[in-house]
């Protein structure tokens, strides 16, 4: 097998999952690791520029990897748990292009918080779509996708933790596909849908006049920690509700 040059995009725990697969498999030529790796791992994973560091894998940014495309060549770029955007000049540059993992069916809920739209909007199901990078955000044309079920209790963190073991499912069949230099066959996006810069909703504050169940899933949608928990003021007092469960009903039974 030829030697390729690949460059990842990674942080997160799917970041390092798909790290330490390279590693062992076909090891990147750069990482460019998320911006808020300081090098240290956090509560909810490990730092993937450690792991870098740890197995000689060489730490990068987009400035420096522009110089690089002037001379070598890069064959592809995979993108996993990134908050990194690629720029264009960089996309130009590559072989056979820029692979990423979004957890959506796109092209619903393309850009950010699709875990936290799917579930406040009372969706039942979501997935992963694996997918070409275009110029346009999420549009590029999809090569896999796996749908999941969102259950009554599946908060935005379940969600996330389902995704992230379903991507790197995804991501070992494309991965084998170029090392093997198999072709990777992709569809296009049909359905026209405008992307719009997406927030958490009602700013992560609950209103108090919604009904229930639009509480309720307000309550699971911003349960993920990498968000404040979500609020309500009382007067000038803010108030967190730090965590939910579903309590499942379980009357007690009348007596015989």
């Amino acid at each position: 097998m030829k030697n390729k040059n690949i460059i990842l995009y990674a942080g997160k725990t799917l970041g390092n999952l798909v790290l330490n697969y390279m590693i062992k498999n076909h090891s990147p030529e750069y990482l460019i690791p998320n911006l808020d790796d300081n090098g240290k791992d956090n509560s909810l994973h490990e730092s993937t520029i450690k792991i870098a560091k740890n197995n000689g894998v060489k730490i990068t940014d987009n400035k420096k990897l522009i110089n690089l495309c002037n001379k070598k060549t890069i064959d592809y770029i995979i993108c996993a748990g990134t908050t990194i955007i690629i720029p264009q000049k960089i996309l130009n540059s590559c072989k056979n292009g820029a692979i990423n993992f979004h957890p959506s069916l796109l092209p619903k809920h393309r850009g950010r918080y699709s875990t936290v739209h799917a579930i406040f909007n009372g969706e039942k199901n979501t997935g992963v779509t694996c997918h070409w990078i275009s110029s346009e955000i999420d549009k590029g044309n999809i090569i896999y996708q796996k749908k999941f079920k969102i259950r009554n209790f599946h908060t935005a963190k379940d969600l996330y933790e389902i995704f992230t073991d379903e991507a790197f499912i995804l991501f070992k069949r494309v991965f084998s596909k170029i090392l093997q230099n198999k072709k990777i066959k992709s569809k296009k996006i049909k359905a026209k849908t405008k992307y719009k810069k997406k927030y958490l909703p009602n700013k992560g504050q609950i209103d108090w006049s919604w009904n229930g169940k639009k509480i309720f899933n307000f309550i699971r949608s911003m349960t993920y920690e990498p968000f404040e928990p979500p609020s309500f003021f009382i007067g000038d007092r803010k108030f967190y509700i730090a965590e939910e469960k579903l309590i499942k009903k379980n009357f007690l039974k009348s007596p015989k």
